[in-house]
């Protein structure tokens, strides 16, 4: 065993997807404390093995005749958790979906927010964010 020294936390907001995947990035840093978290793909890869609290929030356009949103997060490429609005009666409004929870994760695995439908009717500002933390480290 050897013990692990630094942190890892980053937050990032706003919304593009990324060419050629299903995946959305958050391309806007506030922090990166590790340098963890990659804006250009929106992969965040764990450096430091541990428990750590994810949080993303969507927040879905002001404007009329937009169906459903949905996205998940995913560890690895397998759905861990997911975040989906289908407006009822108020097709009009700006809702905002929220999903967060605490994961282990080891070494390398990858997260990332995707398999968006309807992504073009998120706001691309700081309504929008995907953020990590490292609560623990293995010891």
């Amino acid at each position: 065993m050897f013990a692990i020294s630094g942190t890892s936390f980053f937050s990032a907001y706003g919304m593009l997807a990324v060419p050629g995947t299903s995946y959305i990035r958050f391309p806007d840093v506030l922090v990166n404390e590790g340098g963890d978290y990659n804006a250009s793909s929106g992969v965040f890869t764990c450096r430091i093995p541990g428990m750590y609290w994810l949080a993303t929030t969507l927040t879905k356009i002001y404007q009329p005749n937009i169906g459903y949103i949905y996205c998940v997060v995913r560890i690895n490429g397998s759905d861990m958790l997911q975040l989906y609005t289908d407006p009822v009666t108020d097709e009009t409004a700006a809702y905002s979906m929220s999903a967060s929870a605490g994961f282990h994760l080891r070494l390398g695995d990858q997260v990332q927010v995707g398999d968006c439908a309807n992504s073009n009717y998120i706001y691309n500002d700081k309504r929008t964010h995907f953020s990590g933390f490292l609560v623990k480290p293995d010891a």
